[in-house]
């Protein structure tokens, strides 16, 4: 190669890592901006309970991203009290944090105080249950699509040619809980296209194993043919199959629940036969989402025309029998 060929050539690659450099400096610049952009700041979260798999799964991450940018992250536990919680939530928007994580318990309850933490420009981030009152974010399940899935499959194994009674009993967590708004909707919308299914009780259980238990054990005595029960969350929905087992009906009545999909609690439940399958919304996923929703909240993250940001969270189906597969299971690790 002559020397004008080489000179260009190493003019060329020269160039080339130059351009490199400024691209990789860019970035570096952007990420230091980011961080910038998030340290100091305070995130607090209210959730309905602490001490289940679901919310401390979710703290878990959420507090990992914290950690990780610097930011702080305090969790304010109403410990099932809905008194309790609008004043952990009232106090908090006193605190005027950066962002606010939410965990409705009921469409109505948080409303007014999503409404006013946002005027006073507090970011807000719904994390599963949705309130009437739109905010900044949300992360969480599709519960019209779960609550469709479930009622198809109910339809499939108690409806026509399946040779089965067709009943089915609702165990909702609260009647006015939004994964028990939606789910109920989108199911009884499946239901009306089969007569032959017939839901013969839709009775809240309050989040309660014990409840639950109660009420299906009532709903197997007046109907000692039911086909399905179809439980709103796997905690309680466990008490629900706990009563299956004590009337001797296991296999015989299928226990369909909806969850986090943890392995020590939900999953072990389908492996034992308490439950037959749950449409897990992955919660060790959902807090990793509400995670970097929480980061981009923080570096001005905003969606068009006012509307929220939404991470849906995928579905798993895990279900009992050969089918069962633990690997759809998260695994809680134990506390440092």
């Amino acid at each position: 190669m002559s020397n004008t060929g080489r000179n260009r050539l190493m003019g060329t690659i020269a160039a080339f890592a130059l351009g490199a450099c400024v691209a990789l400096g860019a970035t570096a610049a952007a990420r230091a901006d980011a961080a910038s952009d998030m340290a100091g700041k305070k995130v607090i979260f209210v959730p309905i309970s602490m001490g289940i798999t679901l919310t401390e799964g979710w703290a878990r991450r959420m507090r990992e991203h914290a950690a990780t940018h610097g930011y702080s992250f305090d969790v304010r536990d109403a410990a099932f009290n809905t008194g309790a919680m609008s004043e952990l939530l009232a106090k908090a928007i006193s605190e005027k944090p950066d962002v606010l994580v939410v965990h409705n318990p009921t469409v109505q309850l948080l409303a007014r105080q999503i409404k006013q933490a946002q005027a006073a420009g507090i970011k807000v981030l719904q994390i599963n249950l949705q309130s009437n009152q739109p905010s900044n974010a949300f992360v969480g399940a599709n519960w019209t699509r779960i609550g469709t899935e479930i009622a198809q499959d109910i339809v499939k194994e108690c409806g026509a040619g399946s040779g089965k009674s067709g009943k089915v009993a609702i165990i909702p967590g609260q009647l006015t809980a939004a994964d028990s708004v939606m789910m109920n909707e989108a199911a009884f919308k499946v239901f009306k296209d089969h007569p032959e299914i017939k839901v013969v009780s839709n009775q809240a259980s309050d989040w309660e194993p014990e409840k639950a238990r109660q009420i299906t054990a009532t709903v197997l005595q007046q109907n000692p043919d039911l086909c399905a029960i179809f439980g709103h969350w796997d905690v309680h929905t466990i008490g629900a199959g706990n009563a299956v087992k004590d009337a001797g009906l296991s296999g015989k009545v299928l226990v369909y629940a909806t969850g986090g999909g943890e392995q020590g609690e939900a999953c072990k439940a389908i492996e034992n036969g308490t439950l037959s399958a749950e449409w897990s919304y992955d919660a060790d996923g959902q807090g990793r989402d509400a995670g970097t929703m929480i980061d981009l909240l923080l570096q001005g993250a905003a969606a068009p025309g006012g509307a929220m940001l939404i991470a849906e969270s995928p579905l798993k189906v895990i279900k009992a029998g050969p089918d069962y597969d633990p690997s759809l299971c998260w695994k809680m690790p134990p506390k440092k």
